[in-house]
Formats: structure tokens, C-alpha cells, sequence
């Protein structure tokens, strides 16, 4: 059997190159970013420069995304959160 052939056999979830494409929305909905009041909502001794709540979807649960001290992170998810690059985005 040619080395052609046998390729033409595997499947894609075999070979770990292959990367599936992205879904595609077909009413892609904005994500939501309120940046609150640290000072208010955290006290006024706070150290929290930017506190912003996310939504990724209207009806989503909020993201609480921080910057202080330790940097940007989620509440939740931590630096690598999608919702900290968007909030980030929204203060600067």
C-alpha cells in the first residue's frame, strides 16, 4: 500500500496537527463591560486599581475581572480568562 493511501485512511482526530475550525456565529453578540467604582464597591482603603464586570453574553454570569497589585485577573478563572484581555481592552 503507498504511503498516499495509507494517509488517505486516517482519520483527522488521529493526527494531533489537525485543528478543527472554529464555529461560526451567525448573530454574534458583543460582550457587555461595565467598569465600576473600586473604591465604593471594594471600600476606600482598597488597593484594587479597575474592577470591571464582564458578561460575555447578555444573559451570562459576570465576570468580576481586578487589577491591583498582583496584576489582571478573573475572579473566577484567573489571568488567562478571556474576559480579563476585554476588560483590559475597555480601560485603556
Amino acid at each position: 500500500m503507498s504511503p498516499a493511501r495509507r494517509s488517505s485512511n486516517r482519520r483527522a482526530d488521529d493526527d494531533p496537527q489537525v485543528v478543527a475550525p472554529t464555529q461560526l456565529d451567525l448573530f454574534p453578540v458583543a460582550p457587555v463591560v461595565d467598569v465600576l467604582d473600586a473604591r465604593a464597591i471594594v471600600g476606600p482603603r482598597t488597593g484594587v486599581e479597575h474592577l470591571i464586570r464582564v458578561r460575555l453574553r447578555p444573559n451570562d454570569a459576570p465576570h468580576l475581572v481586578f487589577h491591583d497589585r498582583h496584576g489582571w485577573y478573573c475572579e473566577a478563572h484567573g489571568p488567562a480568562c478571556r474576559a480579563v484581555s476585554l476588560a483590559q481592552h475597555e480601560v485603556r
